[in-house]
Order: structure tokens, then C-alpha cells, then sequence
């Protein structure tokens, strides 16, 4: 029963990572902000804001060829008919 006490995280150390996790959170709203709201950038660009740049873009690309599939699919199936 006492190794299961230990594994189980009591209300403060939940808290904590609430609390950890609304600060990442602030930084990173706020890094995006000062990147892409008002176009500023500091020099030497952080690489945090590069990579999550790099992420976007690579995610919509792969919304665009997912849809451009759905789209084929569709016309595929009208054809068929």
C-alpha cells in the first residue's frame, strides 16, 4: 500500500504543474505575439520561435494535401457513378 501512496501525486504537486504549465504557457503566447503579431524580431531569432514557425508551416501543408485527397476522393466517387 505504501508504494502506491508514492505514486499517486497529492494536490500540491498537481498544483505545481498547473502552475508550471500556465508559465509556459504566458511564454509562449507571449513569444508568438512579439513574432508574428507585430512583425518583431530580435537578433539572433530564438530558435523556439523558428521552430514552431517550422511547424506550422509544415502542419498546414499537410491540412492542404489532406484536403486536396478528401477533394480527389469526392470527385472520384461522383465519377464512378
Amino acid at each position: 500500500m505504501n508504494e502506491n501512496k508514492e505514486t499517486v501525486p497529492d494536490t500540491r504537486d498537481l498544483w505545481h504543474e498547473v502552475n508550471q504549465a500556465r508559465l509556459d504557457i504566458a511564454e509562449l503566447r507571449g513569444m508568438m505575439n512579439m513574432h508574428f503579431g507585430r512583425g518583431e524580431h530580435h537578433f539572433p531569432p530564438c530558435k523556439p520561435a523558428a521552430d514552431l514557425q517550422k511547424m506550422m508551416v509544415s502542419t498546414l501543408g499537410a491540412a492542404l494535401i489532406a484536403l486536396l485527397a478528401a477533394i480527389g476522393n469526392i470527385v472520384m466517387e461522383l465519377l464512378r457513378r
